[in-house]
């Protein structure tokens, strides 16, 4: 009996399955003589396919291949930014007419409110025509106060003698026909009269004089 000590052929491993290996030597310099060997092709690189897709796709929109999508995204933009600019002069508006709207609220309830302190006006002023309001007393300086505070809200009083009668601002209690003057004038003020930032909150009672 003889024993065979040939070699096996390695064709004859592949033939019953055995896997074959291969190995790609990718040092820069060559071990044998140390010479620094040539950069691999990059061409011959594998190449991600997102990122080959995304190239295809940038190379699409340059070489203008999709201008009518190009130019719906756009007119799509276009519209989108005239419906914003409508919204926001929209929104500017409301707000416009929600600021004025509270404005004059607010005008209107100190006007309620000054006019309801009118008589009391009307007590200071004939406390002093009677001579029960004068400088040094203690209701002095409180009518200064009141009627400094109310000034600081627009409140004005108006109406003297000598002007010329107005119907916007006066009331004639009384007239008297006279040839003095050309117009019809305030000749006495009953009560003055009260505005409140250009706005009459009661006009002067008067009475007047002037040609028939």
């Amino acid at each position: 009996m003889s024993e065979d000590h040939s070699t096996p052929d390695p064709a004859e491993g592949s033939e019953q399955g055995e896997p074959r290996f291969s190995f790609t030597d990718k040092r820069k310099v060559n071990p044998e003589d140390g010479s620094v060997r040539p950069p691999a092709d990059p061409a011959a690189e594998d190449v991600d396919p997102i990122d080959a897709e995304a190239a295809e796709l940038f190379e699409q929109a340059a070489s203008g291949a999709d201008d009518s999508r190009v130019a719906e995204l756009e007119k799509q933009v276009a519209d989108l930014s005239e419906t914003l600019k409508r919204d926001q002069a929209e929104y500017v508006n409301s707000r416009r007419r929600i600021e004025a709207s509270a404005e004059a609220g607010k005008e209107a309830a100190i006007g309620r409110v000054i006019s309801s302190l009118i008589g009391v006006l009307d007590d200071i002023d004939l406390g002093r025509q009677h001579g029960d309001i004068v400088e040094g007393t203690p209701f002095h300086a409180i009518s200064q106060k009141l009627e400094s505070a109310l000034g600081a809200h627009g409140l004005e009083r108006f109406g003297a003698v000598g002007d010329e009668f107005d119907p916007t601002i006066h009331e004639a209690l009384m007239h008297e026909d006279s040839d003095e003057v050309e117009v019809n004038t305030v000749k006495m003020v009953m009560q003055a009269g009260y505005r409140m930032n250009g706005r009459v909150l009661r006009p002067a009672r008067v009475a007047t004089y002037g040609p028939q």
